[in-house]
């Protein structure tokens, strides 16, 4: 693994391709999205790297999580809720129970169900391509949320590989 994906220093960044969604035209109603990429080594590293420019933010998670403890996943989630995530796309070996993992944690922040809903999904059965389009094309928060969320992060964990998937992406304009 190159040593950039260990480092603990600041490696959010800004995509400067325009992502255009295939499914709907843009409103001028609803805020732009700026799309970022944060890519780390491990989960425990993504909640600090990540600092969104809006009040809200979406999440794009690509993760082997095969041999992550619950409890680590629960502390990543709940850093990540109190920062304002509002949807997160899971993806990769056990992004179902990442996703199931993620819901608990909202649950166990709002018991009583008192905030809008926060959006959760799992993409077991698409592949990396197919669950990066449903993230640009058919993801959405809450209507709640929505003006104050214009930030949409991907975050490839310790995969090189998935980084440079969303990085193509970008250059060729289409996902």
């Amino acid at each position: 693994m190159p040593d950039h994906f260990l480092q603990s220093q600041s490696i959010m960044e800004k995509l400067s391709g325009i992502v255009h969604n295939e499914v709907l035209e843009p409103s001028p109603d609803m805020p732009s999205k700026d799309y970022y990429l944060c890519s780390v080594g491990n989960i425990e590293l993504l909640s600090d790297e990540i600092t969104p420019s809006s009040q809200h933010f979406c999440l794009f998670l690509a993760l082997d999580a095969k041999s992550l403890d619950d409890g680590k996943i629960r502390e990543v989630a709940k850093r990540l809720l109190q920062k304002g995530l509002v949807y997160l796309c899971a993806w990769g070996p056990d992004c179902e129970r990442v996703h199931d993992l993620f819901d608990y944690t909202i649950l166990e922040m709002d018991p009583q169900q008192d905030r809008p809903v926060v959006m959760t999904t799992w993409h077991t059965e698409e592949s990396f391509q197919e669950a990066v389009w449903f993230f640009i094309n058919a993801a959405f928060p809450d209507e709640a949320y929505v003006r104050n969320c214009h930030d949409w992060m991907f975050a490839p964990i310790g995969n090189p590989g998935w980084e440079k998937v969303i990085r193509e992406s970008q250059s060729s304009g289409a996902a």
